[in-house]
Parts: C-alpha cells; sequence; structure tokens
C-alpha cells in the first residue's frame, strides 16, 4: 500500500505541477555581478566607472553608451527587463533616460529606450517586438531571439543635457515571459526508488530539478547542472524518502 500511495501522490504531484505552478522561464542577458566589463566603450570613454561585486555603475555627462559581446538563445521570451538605478543633482531628476540595445546575428538593431525617468531605484519593462527605435534591420526581418549576439547600455540624459554629471547603476538585465518549463511526461520504479521526468529544453542549457514536499513550502533544487544536448530531456532521479512531492523544472542561468 505504501507504494500505491507513493505512485498516486507522484501523480497528484506532476499533474499539478504540469498545469499551475511552473517555474517562470527567464534568459539572463547580464547581472553585471563579479566585476562586470564592457567590451568597448563610445562616448563613456572619459566616464568613471566603478564595478563591484553585484552592479556596474558608470558617472558622466552628457550621452554614454557602450557595448558587449554575448551569445544568448532566448527564444519564446517576451518581454525585456531591466533593473537600474539613476542618480545625479535635482535637475537631472525626470530627464535621464536609460537604454538597452539588443542585437542578432544577422545584424537587426533593436532599442529600448525609457525616457525621463526620475531619480531612483526601477524596474523597466517592455514589449521584445515592440522596440522604442530600430538602428538597423539586418538581412532577415526581425530580431531573431535566438541568435542574439550583442547588448549596448546607453544613457540619454534628454533635457539634463551636459549640465552635470549623472551616475547610472546597472542591476540587472534580462528577457522573460516564455512560457514556464513544464514537465510533459513521467515514470516511477517501485523496484528502485526512481522517476524519471522529460521535459522540454533548449540545446547548450542547463537545467536543475527542483523539489518541495508542500506547496507551502519553497521549493529547493534536487539536482542541478543537467545538460541539454536537444530539445527534450529524460533524466532519472534517486528519490528522498517522502510520501509525497512536488517537481518543476528551471533553467539555469
Amino acid at each position: 500500500m505504501r507504494n500505491r500511495f507513493f505512485l498516486v501522490s507522484l501523480l497528484a504531484a506532476a499533474l499539478d505541477l504540469a498545469a499551475a505552478r511552473p517555474a517562470r522561464a527567464e534568459t539572463v542577458i547580464a547581472t553585471f555581478d563579479d566585476f562586470f566589463a564592457l567590451d568597448g566603450l563610445f562616448a563613456w570613454a572619459d566616464a568613471t566607472i566603478v564595478a563591484t561585486e553585484t552592479n556596474y555603475s558608470i558617472t558622466d555627462v552628457c550621452y554614454g553608451s557602450g557595448y558587449k559581446d554575448i551569445n544568448v538563445d532566448a527564444s519564446g521570451e517576451t518581454t525585456v527587463q531591466v533593473i537600474v538605478t539613476l542618480d545625479g543633482p535635482p535637475e537631472a531628476d525626470g530627464h535621464l533616460g536609460p537604454i538597452v540595445s539588443l542585437v542578432d546575428a544577422d545584424g537587426t538593431f533593436y532599442n529600448y529606450a525609457w525616457y525621463g525617468q526620475t531619480r531612483g531605484r526601477h524596474v523597466l519593462t517592455m514589449d521584445v517586438n515592440q522596440p522604442t527605435f530600430v538602428s538597423g534591420e539586418g538581412s532577415v526581418p526581425g530580431l531573431d531571439l535566438a541568435h542574439l549576439d550583442f547588448f549596448h547600455l546607453q544613457l540619454d540624459p534628454g533635457f539634463f543635457g551636459c549640465r552635470g554629471a549623472y551616475t547610472v547603476t546597472w542591476e540587472d538585465f534580462r528577457l522573460i515571459g516564455a512560457p514556464g518549463l513544464r514537465i510533459k511526461a513521467w515514470a516511477y520504479d517501485p523496484a528502485t526508488g526512481q522517476i524519471t521526468l522529460t521535459w522540454d529544453s533548449k540545446a547548450g542549457k542547463l537545467y536543475t530539478v527542483e523539489y518541495t514536499t508542500d506547496l507551502g513550502t519553497p521549493f529547493a533544487p534536487l539536482v542541478s547542472d543537467i545538460y541539454a544536448e536537444g530539445s527534450e530531456v529524460t533524466y532519472s532521479i534517486s528519490l528522498p524518502g517522502f510520501d509525497m512531492l512536488w517537481f518543476r523544472i528551471a533553467q539555469q542561468p
């Protein structure tokens, strides 16, 4: 009876997970951690730059920009999300405009601008397919999220112009909004005490299987660094000794 109850519990857990509680998908562009550096600077060439373990800060006057070479697959994501802190004299309030840009492998160049921001910390979002302006159309129409080659950071001081220095601190830049990862199939072997899970994946990405014994308790990692060779992963896990478990899959940065 114990095995039967365990199997029924796993079935309920898997169905609940697949229907209602997938981990949200997201693709990291940059977290600006670990003394991040841009690959090139344009109008920020004379700026004061401070890179720390948690952010990347630029102090300068007038417009500035820089770029970073990347190799990112953000397939399925829908929204640009940037976390940034802006500072400067009172005259800068309501004028500073952080801008991030994405460039794909064929040269399509999309810019996402949030003009006229107040001083302080902001979580900024925009539809990835509705850029503020486009700097280059590329050889194929539209931004290819599966093959992102560069990102740019910019700051437009707006009507504050060059009247004084501003500081822009970049904290996080990622794409979010793709449907959450879902466990599409599973099988339990009572003889070995193993469960085999199958989920859709992106080739070359790493995944973590997370679990909880109670949906009121945060999920914890069970197995990490599962490498996806193709569009689907099937993985077997030796289970902890619990009668009921909920599982979910998280893509690692």
